[in-house]
């Protein structure tokens, strides 16, 4: 029973919760994540994500400091989020020269793609913190498969991920302690783009013509330092002892999820490769299933893609500028 009632809230507590309450109305699935993060406050947060009024308003009104997630998959939406370059681990630096961010945002790698296709639609729109925004799109119907679009990590482009089945954003109004995420564009959300659709569902070739590509940029000075990490990590899951397998996957997607984030390893060939070095672990004596090591590398790449791996400095010199493309 609730102890508090929305008349002892702030101002702005008020504000937030009638934000809140009108995405429920739209049949937006929301649930409670924890004052300050990201992180989910309740387990099963994606079966347990409600639209009821009653039951949203009693949470947060006994827990104003609580941010609002928003589970992608119940509410039919499909999120794309356009980041901001992060500065280098060689230390901040605004101006966007060596040891600072560069490049161009994710918005404007989504609005550059969309330029020759008729550019992108008007749509419900989120300023984040970072100041970055997440746009909203109808999710489409689930492909041949019967699988709905889900979550991506610079499938796109750089600094362009996507949140739909099985993941979740924080809704307007949350709160992180740089700054809070603010509606910028409160237009219906629209149909994604049946081109957009058709790069987030379509799957790696299963023949080529010649030879792959794997890497997304020439590896140049970093081949032997990559080739190096490539074949420790795959070692580590070939060699991992029963009991130990998904720690070994997860550790090796990891740490290859790393290079795939700075640019130089194929994210696809990185996934079908480890899968390879674990088959000793599906066909031997445990208990952990296809299923199981494919989810641990999923998991494993995504986590080091967000958090890509600062490169030594290319050796002038070195001769290597034509080095062959490695493969994971």
């Amino acid at each position: 029973m609730s102890t508090h009632s929305k008349d002892s809230l702030s101002l702005a507590d008020r504000a937030r919760l009638a934000t809140w309450l009108d995405l429920a109305a739209r049949g937006w699935h929301l649930f409670p994540v924890r004052p300050g993060r990201k992180t989910p406050a309740i387990t099963r947060w994606q079966d347990r994500a409600t639209t009821d009024p009653q039951r949203i308003t009693r949470f947060f009104t006994d827990r104003p400091d609580h941010n609002a997630g928003i589970a992608c998959g119940p509410s039919g939406l499909l999120v794309i989020d356009c980041d901001t370059p992060k500065a280098t681990c060689a230390g901040d630096n605004p101006s966007g020269s060596a040891g600072g961010a560069t490049g161009r945002d994710g918005w404007a790698v989504l609005a550059g793609m969309a330029a020759g296709r008729g550019g992108l639609p008007d749509t419900w729109t989120v300023a984040t913190p970072s100041g970055g925004r997440h746009l909203y799109f109808r999710a489409p119907a689930p492909g041949p498969d019967g699988r709905p679009l889900g979550n991506t990590g610079k499938t796109l482009g750089p600094m362009l991920d996507t949140r739909g089945a099985g993941g979740q954003v924080l809704a307007p109004g949350s709160r992180l302690p740089n700054g809070g995420y603010e509606l910028l564009d409160d237009t219906d959300p629209a149909a994604l783009p049946g081109w957009l659709a058709w790069q987030l569902s379509v799957r790696a070739p299963t023949a080529t013509s010649g030879p792959p590509e794997r890497f997304s940029t020439t590896v140049g000075d970093y081949g032997a330092y990559v080739s190096t990490i490539v074949r420790a990590e795959r070692q580590r899951v070939a060699q991992a002892p029963r009991g130990g397998h998904n720690a070994a996957v997860f550790t090796a997607a990891r740490a290859l999820g790393q290079l795939v984030g700075a640019g130089v390893l194929d994210p696809a060939t990185v996934e079908r490769d480890l899968l390879a070095d674990a088959a000793h672990i599906i066909t031997g004596p445990c208990d952990c299933t296809a299923r199981d090591i494919a989810a641990s590398i999923a998991s494993g790449l995504a986590y080091g893609r967000r958090r890509p791996r600062c490169l030594p400095p290319p050796r002038a010199g070195t001769g290597m500028a034509d080095e062959g493309r490695q493969t994971a």
